[in-house]
């Protein structure tokens, strides 16, 4: 199941560097997920703000929004290492997600949090 994560990985990475804008980049980012890989149903990006985390963007491919089975989070890191957000991916299947796919949305998390910055 990795593969389809691998794939729209590099693509969200690549537009991340070509765009190296926030708001275009985890718009792309959450869009890209579950559009590209068909066990994700959901992905959004939540941010720190104060004493709050608010989502700031998400895409879902189901608009009953039914229930999730599944969910991985991703602390989103600044380049002074604080913790500012939170990248989490959602499925409506039961263990989906597998051990291939944490270091690939690891990835993807830890470089939006470098435009965060």
């Amino acid at each position: 199941m990795s593969i389809a994560t691998d794939l729209a990985s590099i693509r969200i990475l690549g537009t991340v560097y070509q765009k190296h804008t926030l708001s275009s980049s985890i718009s792309h980012a959450v869009h890209s997920l579950c559009r590209e890989v068909d066990y994700i149903n959901w992905a959004g990006i939540y941010f720190h703000e104060g004493e709050h985390t608010v989502l700031h963007e998400f895409a879902c491919t189901d608009s009953d929004h039914p229930t999730m089975q599944s969910q991985l989070s991703f602390p989103i890191h600044n380049r002074k290492g604080e913790e500012t957000g939170v990248l989490v991916v959602k499925s409506k299947q039961w263990i989906v997600f597998d051990v291939n796919d944490v270091p690939t949305l690891e990835t993807v998390a830890s470089e939006i949090g470098e435009l965060a910055d």
